[in-house]
Parts: structure tokens; sequence; C-alpha cells
């Protein structure tokens, strides 16, 4: 039985339950290395990969009802970036079955995101771009998934997200950009957020502990969790159960360089 199609017509209908559009949080472009998108799961339990396009989307299909809402992995390869878990609420299939009887849609874009994949310890990164390499570390061992802000006169100009050996790359706004003599510095404040206390780590999924966060609703004016930010529109969004671990007032950086900071907690 044909739905959209004449009967004489051979018809294969895909509907849309989730699509991923990955973005590299410096250059707001498609990343250009390879990523492993999976349903999110404990181990054994199959984790399937969503489809990926050449143009570098992914999607979830509905071949039967998905129960929203649905949790993902995003594995960069080659510690390019860093790894991120979401979940996303999708639309039921029956009403986009029911909106579809009523010659009506659910637009793709209200089943449709876009996550920030942030810079990971083999990012490729100009050599003369403005940021800070940091280890974060308490009593000697990693702090992992750690989140990272630079601050100058009290506004956000960059952030990061530390990676499961405590290293995070954090690159300076385009609007920081050196002015004048590349040797100039500019007076950074760093804060960096972890999850405190830390959580255990499963020695059977090496990301178990890495933050399992909601993103907005598909469509939504400003959806920050999928941008990966600590604060938007003056408000706090970090991932629950994170505090501010380190606070370290007035760093020098020197414009056009990366600068290397150890951080103890």
């Amino acid at each position: 039985m044909s739905t959209f199609l004449p009967e004489a017509y051979a018809e294969r209908v895909h509907r849309l339950a989730l699509g991923l559009e990955p973005r590299d949080a410096v250059s707001r472009l498609r990343p250009a290395r390879h990523v492993d998108v999976t349903l999110d799961g404990p181990p054994g339990s199959g984790r399937s990969a969503l489809a990926r396009s050449g143009s570098g989307r992914y999607v979830l299909l509905f071949d039967g009802p998905i129960d929203s809402p649905v949790a993902v992995r995003l594995v960069p390869r080659d510690r390019r970036y860093v790894p991120r878990r979401l979940r996303f609420a999708i639309p039921d299939l029956q009403a986009v079955l029911d909106a579809e009887a009523d010659d009506d849609d659910v637009p793709a874009t209200g089943r449709a995101w876009r996550p920030m994949l942030f810079p990971g310890a083999n990012y490729d990164l100009s050599a003369t771009r403005s940021g800070v390499r940091g280890t974060v570390t308490r009593a000697g061992v990693p702090v992992r998934w750690t989140r990272a802000e630079a601050i100058v006169d009290g506004h956000v100009i960059g952030h990061a997200h530390g990676d499961d050996r405590g290293e995070f790359l954090l690159v300076l706004g385009q609007n920081t950009g050196a002015v004048g003599e590349l040797s100039r510095t500019l007076e950074v404040t760093i804060d960096v957020y972890a999850h405190d206390p830390a959580p255990p780590v499963s020695p059977d999924d090496p990301l178990d502990d890495l933050p399992l966060e909601d993103a907005a609703a598909a469509g939504a004016a400003f959806d920050d969790v999928s941008a990966g930010v600590n604060h938007a529109d003056g408000h706090v969004v970090r991932p629950g159960g994170y505090a501010l671990v380190a606070h370290l007032p007035l760093q020098p950086l020197t414009l056009g360089r990366l600068t290397s900071v150890p951080i103890a907690v």
C-alpha cells in the first residue's frame, strides 16, 4: 500500500527520527575527520551506529517506534575532539504518522540538532591562534571531563571541554586576535569546572562517567547544551553535579601563541 504515490508505483518511505550535524566549536564547520555517532548504552547493549551521509550528517530513522529521549555518543577519532554524550527529545512516530494523515508535517528541523565538538589534544590548530593548553589534576590524578572558560573584563571569550586525561585546549575567540605586535599579552581569568566529587569510572566503559546532557528542544532559539557552553545569556548551564574547582585570575597570555597552564585542584 502506497502512502504518497499512486498504487502503480513501488514506494519506500524513510521517516527521520533524529538528525545530527556535528560542528567544530572553533571553526563552526563540519569536522573534516570522522566521528563515531552511536546510540548510548551499557557495554554489550549493542550500541547501534547512526547512518552517516557523505556530507557529514548522521540520521536515525523510524524503523518502528523509538522511545524518547534518545541518548547518543559522539566519539571523534584520534583525540582531535573531546567525546560527548547527549540526549534528544524526538517526536513520537505516531505523531508523525498522524500529521501525515492530516496532510500536515512534522518539520525535519524539529528533529535535527547541531552539537558542538570541542578541540582535543590532537586538534589541528593554526600556529598563530591564541589559547591555553591546560592539564587539570587532583592529588596528581587527572580530573576527567572538565569544562573551562576564559574571561576578560567579565566577558567569556572562550570555552573548552577536557578529556579523560585531564587535558583541554581552550582557543580564544576570533575577536581577541592580536592587534599590532604578536608579543602583546592579554590577562585572562580561567575558570575550570568538574564533577565534584568525581564519579567512579567503570572498568568496562571508559565513557561511563562522561556527562549525559539533555539538549534543548529542536529548533530552540539557542541550545546552550548542544553548544557546549558553561554560561549563556547570564545563566549557568553546566552539566549536573559540576562545580567550580579552579579559579586562576589574570593569567598573562601571549596573543598569537598557545600557553601551557598546569592546574592542580
